[in-house]
């Protein structure tokens, strides 16, 4: 009787034991996963590009970093800051400016060049300064000023090259070559409304460069 009992006793306490070890390896791969998602949705808000222009009605020069998203990196969101030379003007400025680029289609010419025949998006662009304004100020007339001054709303198109950098060690993965033609709402405007304009008048070119962070 006493084997016996001894015989019931143990496999209950084995199958205990392991259904303990079960729900013990299940939280630890549960701690698991959920230390990766954060991990990987912290190392989303890290840039994973840097970027120098010239021109774009943004700035003389302009710097600044971005994030390349989408299942090909397809979409991008950049902020620059910009450098606005005072010309016959008293002083320089700065501005900011937000953009959204689209890149929907890509040609591999090589291994580590990529060639995107589109490029095309919007930006925000702001300049500091008291002597500008977003709202028109009391001293004018109503609707004397139907833009902004302060605020502009621009469009793109473009095209851009990518080279892939051969090394897997380097910090930086790629390099993007881009240019892009742009115009504003004001100068857009201007444009229908005054045909005397040229196409250079209310059109810009930008040019840029992209230093592409390898995202580990």
């Amino acid at each position: 009787m006493a084997q016996a009992a001894e015989h019931q006793y143990l496999p209950r306490t084995s199958l205990a034991g392991n259904k303990t070890d079960t729900l013990q390896e299940n939280s630890i791969t549960t701690d698991s996963i959920r230390t990766k998602e954060l991990k990987k949705a912290a190392f989303s808000l890290v840039p994973s590009s840097y970027m120098l222009q010239y021109a774009g009605s943004i700035g003389l020069l302009s710097a600044g970093t971005g994030w390349d998203y989408g299942r090909r990196k397809q979409w991008s969101t950049d902020f620059l800051l910009g450098y606005v030379p005072k010309y016959d003007t008293d002083r320089a400025k700065l501005t900011l400016t937000l953009r959204q680029s689209y890149t929907p289609w890509e040609i591999k010419l090589n291994k580590q060049f990529t060639y995107h025949p589109l490029r095309t998006g919007a930006y925000l662009n702001t300049t500091l300064g008291k002597q500008f304004w977003y709202k028109e100020p009391d001293k004018y007339p109503n609707s004397y000023y139907r833009f902004s001054t302060r605020l502009r709303i621009n469009i793109f198109l473009g095209q851009d090259f990518s080279y892939k950098i051969k090394s897997n060690s380097s910090y930086f993965e790629g390099l993007k070559f881009y240019y892009d033609l742009h115009t504003s709402d004001l100068y857009l405007v201007s444009g229908v409304q005054n045909k005397y304009l040229k196409f250079d008048d209310y059109i810009g070119l930008a040019l840029g460069v992209k230093l592409q962070i390898r995202r580990k």
